[in-house]
């Protein structure tokens, strides 16, 4: 599955989310089901992604790797480019600021945050 598809996906599980939020608050165990059922390609091809979106957990990282991917499906990077990329980018964020070699960490963008930025209303 591209990235596109997968972006497509998890977009169409927060519809989900959003249908059946009642349930969240009145019965997590038939909302969950509900978001399952509904979203079963996700939940089957990219489980931990599924999880991650369940609990609120994707934020701007989620994106930033989408895009990395996108880049190698255009052949604008080799597949070895981005997992550097992104060792990096994980390196800087956990590991730096421990041994001392860079600023603490900043939190990424939620994931809600990341998408008001596109709705002007």
């Amino acid at each position: 599955m591209n990235s596109i598809q997968i972006q497509a996906l998890v977009r169409q599980m927060d519809e989900s989310i959003r249908r059946h939020k009642g349930l969240k608050k009145t019965n997590k165990a038939i909302f969950r089901q509900k978001v399952v059922e509904e979203n079963q390609l996700l939940y089957d091809s990219y489980p931990a992604i599924f999880e991650m979106h369940f609990e609120g957990k994707l934020d701007s990282r989620f994106f930033e790797m989408l895009k990395l991917k996108r880049q190698v499906e255009l052949g604008n990077m080799t597949q070895d480019q981005a997992d550097r990329l992104v060792g990096q980018q994980l390196f800087d964020h956990y590991v730096g600021p421990v041994v001392g070699n860079g600023p603490p960490p900043t939190n990424p963008m939620s994931y809600e945050d990341f998408y008001k930025q596109f709705n002007n209303n």
